[in-house]
């Protein structure tokens, strides 16, 4: 199931990617203090490329949906990794 988000990436120079993420990054998502796997899709078919430092409107889609779901709340923090380094931050909208 898809969850409704806002996130913003962060570059290089803030700790985060080299390379703004595509359509369809799987990064790791912090809930709580475990890790889990989901696929961000921008809501806007036509946006290839997510730039750094802006705000995307985006689908979240948990791969462990079952474990994770009903902890999701609206306006719950969302902190997103590769590995240990934090790359993205935002919230969720539902």
């Amino acid at each position: 199931m898809k969850k409704n988000a806002v996130v913003k990436f962060l570059n290089k120079d803030e700790g985060g990617r080299y390379f703004p993420p595509s359509a369809g990054y799987k990064p790791q998502l912090k809930i709580d203090e475990e890790f889990t796997s989901c696929f961000i899709t921008p809501k806007d078919a036509s946006v290839g490329t997510m730039n750094f430092g802006v705000e995307h409107d985006v689908f979240l889609e948990l791969q462990f949906e079952d474990l994770y779901f009903k902890k999701i709340k609206k306006n719950m923090d969302i902190k997103l990794y590769e590995g240990n380094k934090l790359i993205g931050v935002g919230y969720f909208t539902d």
